[in-house]
């Protein structure tokens, strides 16, 4: 048999479903009041209820599609066999051979239908000739009008969907370059105002900083005004090293101008070296996330290094973050002296990562043991 390939699947098949249904209900009918035993009748209404069966569980739902042939074969046997109980009404089951044409010419390729729907014409005329003999003649020139009618309609709808379909992919790439300028909207309004914390607001308190310390350093202990001088030094230092930690959060340094995969290499490859623990990092290059998810995954990475630096006294640490199917994955481990987590409460560090991983849709683990060290691994689903 022929083979055959599927061009489309039918998304809404509402007027096709009510078509066939029908058709297949007002046409057996009609058939079967052109045979005159009830075997006969049971039998012709055993058939079509066959023809609906087989549409409604292998082409609506899609299974067809692992051999079409097979499915449309199949129907073409089930109307064969309807035509050989002899009816009177036979005309009735030939237009079971339309809807099943119109189904052909929905789904499949021009030629490949068109193979298929010269099949069933050829069928439909070699029982109207041997049934009637050249009076059928005129029956068969009316069939393959019918046949090339139906086959236009199935392939108006076969391009109307289509035409949604790639409207549908236009759509959804519109939709996705617009959240790209988004993201980047909102990462270059965090650079800007990082560059302007930094150029402004950091640079002023800095010379206040150094203001009030010069004021110090005029004045005597014993002077009044000298602990007020001095409390406000300590306080403009504190803000100095507040606006330093939150010009970082709003812009990490690493990715302004490298991609995740080279800024986290650098990032870890001098981590390791400032702390003095040997580091085995493993990341994919090229790794499918936006830049907030790219912005997130960094910020983890590094308050998880964080944490092996102050608490870990670890000697080796693992980074890494690869693609596996469609998932991302995330792990981080050292090999250092661990901690109970049924004892040991989440500090903020661990509530940070979580959080941040909960907002771009992340799961998030830690696993530890007393002198066997710790493990995080987190998971971006992408299905």
């Amino acid at each position: 048999m022929m083979q055959s390939k599927v061009v489309i699947h039918i998304r809404n098949p509402f007027l096709l479903d009510a078509s066939t249904y029908v058709s297949t209900a007002v046409m057996a009918l009609l058939g079967i009041s052109g045979l005159h035993n009830l075997i006969l009748q049971i039998t012709a209404l055993a058939l079509c209820l066959l023809f609906a069966l087989l549409y409604r569980f292998l082409f609506r739902t899609g299974s067809y599609e692992r051999n079409p042939a097979v499915y449309f074969g199949g129907q073409t046997v089930v109307l064969g066999l309807l035509f050989l109980l002899n009816s009177d009404a036979s005309d009735a089951f030939n237009f079971l051979f339309y809807i099943l044409t119109f189904h052909t010419a929905v789904v499949l390729t021009i030629r490949t239908a068109a193979a298929w729907i010269a099949f069933y014409f050829l069928i439909t005329s070699s029982v109207s000739l041997i049934s009637r003999g050249w009076d059928g003649l005129y029956a068969v020139f009316f069939y393959l009008a019918v046949f090339i009618v139906c086959a236009i309609l199935g392939n108006t709808v076969q391009q109307t969907e289509l035409t949604s379909e790639r409207n549908q992919r236009l759509v959804d790439e519109l939709k996705e370059a617009q959240q790209k300028l988004q993201e980047l909207a909102v990462v270059e309004e965090r650079n800007r105002l990082a560059r302007d914390l930094h150029d402004s607001v950091k640079q002023q308190v800095f010379a206040i900083s150094m203001q009030l310390g010069a004021a110090k350093t005029s004045l005597s202990e014993t002077d009044k005004a000298y602990s007020s001088v001095a409390e406000a030094e300590r306080l403009a230092q504190q803000a100095g090293a507040e606006l330093t930690t939150l010009i970082h959060e709003l812009r990490p340094p690493p990715l302004e101008s490298k991609t995740l995969a080279a800024g986290l290499q650098d990032y870890v490859t001098e981590w390791s070296r400032q702390n003095n623990i040997e580091t085995s990092i493993n990341i994919d290059k090229d790794l499918p996330l936006s830049v907030n998810e790219e912005q997130a995954l960094f910020r983890v990475i590094q308050e998880a290094l964080s944490n092996i630096a102050r608490h870990s006294h670890a000697a080796n640490a693992i980074v890494e973050l690869v693609q596996v199917d469609s998932d991302i994955l995330l792990c981080i481990a050292d090999t250092g002296k661990g901690f109970d987590t049924n004892l040991v409460s989440m500090g903020v560090g661990l509530h940070s990562m979580r959080e941040r991983l909960t907002q771009i849709g992340g799961t998030f683990h830690v696993l530890s043991e007393k002198k066997a060290g710790t493990q995080i691994t987190a998971k971006l689903r992408r299905a």
